[in-house]
């Protein structure tokens, strides 16, 4: 009764923990130097349909937003602000009584964009709490891992961007094995499990990626079309690689541990077994586990990639226009990130089994 009880407060304290740090971003506007403002009125004002070049249409509209001051030295006061927007919402939005609104003021007043910490808040901490009740120990190693691996991607992105020499495959090559160091150590401490899953993942990254690059290399990169990268400011076929290593990284990860897991489990069952049973169990293991992560994959771009699907086709354009445009690049991707997850099979299988049964010989 008393561990039911115990639990039943820790659920409890993280619970208010995230109500209560929820709320507070919701009255935290005055501790903001960036004028603040909600919605209090919207009127939609003219509104015409528009047409490209490639004959896509939509509607651009414009709305008279009544706000009113949650900060500064205007608190309470009352201005309006006009906002043209396009229906698809792509790059423009359209705002509604009740949003808070980031302000700014030169010549007038103009938006910034919407004021998200609430949300942005709600779903960290709500993050951190399932962590935390679920994962009891290995929650603070999670979350530091975590903590360390977001520091070192920003770091990552500043050298990108302030040092214009500085190769970004080369950067981002660095990122990915700090990652995988930071994560593994962090999650399975420094043990032998540790070094089998960090070298199988990197092997399985840098083959996975290599392969895919080869490829495109023998065929002159012929169909991929690296321009249609979404807001890409600097030559794209770096930044498309990067991309790639981080993706082939975190599902390598994945598989490994899982991997070299089970086959850690056989070891403490029986430790006297050969180098080709384990390899053997590992491999077995692995082709359950290819399907369903290669579909994870393939699941996750296509949530990524649906909003743009759907907004091309409904703007008249052909099936082929909207793959190429859309989804090519992530299919692409997709199918590289496949290769990795295969070949991570056998990379650590064959790692695991050789230090298991090494260690048998060396017992004798």
């Amino acid at each position: 009764m008393s561990f039911s009880r115990s639990k039943l407060l820790k659920w409890a304290i993280l619970l208010l923990a995230v109500i209560g740090l929820t709320a507070l971003t919701h009255f935290d506007t005055v501790f903001y130097q960036t004028p603040i403002a909600q919605v209090v009125r919207v009127k939609e004002n003219d509104s015409h349909r528009t047409r490209d070049y490639f004959a896509n249409e939509d509607r651009s509209a414009t709305q008279q937003l009544t706000v009113k001051f949650l900060n500064t030295k205007r608190k309470n006061q009352k201005i309006t602000i006009s906002n043209q927007y396009v229906a698809s919402e792509v790059l423009t939005q359209k705002y509604r009584v009740g949003q808070r609104l980031l302000l700014s003021h030169k010549k007038w007043w103009s938006i910034i964009g919407q004021k998200r910490d609430t949300f942005l808040v709600f779903t960290i901490t709500l993050m951190l709490a399932l962590t935390i009740g679920l994962t009891k120990k290995v929650s603070l190693r999670i979350i530091g891992s975590l903590g360390l691996n977001f520091i070192f991607f920003i770091l990552a992105i500043l050298l990108d961007i302030n040092f214009e020499d500085a190769p970004a495959v080369f950067i981002f090559a660095i990122l990915t094995i700090v990652f995988a160091f930071i994560t593994l150590l962090l999650v399975l401490g420094r043990r032998k499990q540790f070094v089998i899953v960090f070298l199988s993942t990197i092997l399985s990254t840098a083959a996975g990626v290599g392969i895919g690059a080869i490829t495109i290399a023998v065929n002159h990169a012929s169909g991929i079309h690296f321009e249609y990268m979404d807001f890409i400011t600097q030559f794209p076929i770096p930044l498309f690689y990067s991309e790639l290593m981080i993706g082939v990284l975190g599902a390598a990860m994945d598989e490994s541990s899982d991997i070299t897991a089970m086959m850690f489990g056989m070891q403490r069952e029986r430790a006297d077994r050969s180098f080709g049973e384990y390899f053997v169990s590992g491999m077995r293991v692995g082709r359950d586990i290819v399907g369903s992560l290669t579909n994870v994959l393939f699941m996750v771009f296509i949530a990524n990639t649906l909003p743009m699907v759907f907004l091309y086709l409904r703007n008249g354009n052909t099936w082929s226009y909207t793959i190429d445009m859309t989804m090519m690049l992530g299919l692409l991707s997709t199918v590289i990130s496949a290769i990795g997850i295969v070949l991570t099979v056998p990379i650590t299988s064959w790692l695991s089994a050789s230090l298991l049964s090494a260690e048998k010989r060396l017992a004798r």
